[in-house]
């Protein structure tokens, strides 16, 4: 009966799945060390378009440090744009510079990394997306 519930659920245009970990990027950026190897599922507005294969998270709290990255190793679509209002579903990793050189071709720190925007993203979390879509299920990964 489980399967028939999941595949239920699962139909539901965008809904989010009942065993979804839902989480604010700003408890990602907290406590980072307690979903790592985790995939979660977050929503948060989108802070800065790096990339097609990047951008990062507003964590929304106050006096807060450096926003949530993400990575996208399908690509986002142009329609991602900033202050939008996203869900992210994706697994939780240590950002570990040469760890993320060799898993993705796409992602090369000196690209990502602006002078002008300093972010010691050592001290935070990156999810590896598996899903981004607007609050309303709207994809926002490219087919490509």
């Amino acid at each position: 009966h489980l399967a028939l519930a999941v595949l239920a659920t699962a139909g539901l245009a965008g809904g989010v799945l009942a065993g979804d970990n839902v989480i604010s990027a700003g408890k990602l950026a907290k406590d980072a060390k307690d979903f790592y190897g985790q995939t979660v599922t977050v929503k948060a507005e989108v802070d800065q378009v790096l990339n097609d294969h990047s951008f990062t998270l507003d964590e929304d709290a106050l006096f807060s440090g450096p926003d949530v990255l993400v990575l996208v190793p399908k690509m986002v679509t142009p329609q991602l744009t900033h202050d939008q209002k996203v869900v992210v579903t994706g697994k939780v990793r240590r950002y570990v510079k040469a760890e993320l050189e060799k898993d993705y071709d796409f992602f090369t720190e000196g690209k990502l990394v602006k002078k002008d925007y300093k972010v010691d993203y050592k001290t935070r979390p990156v999810i590896i997306a598996d899903r981004v879509a607007t609050e309303d299920g709207r994809d926002l990964m490219s087919s490509n």
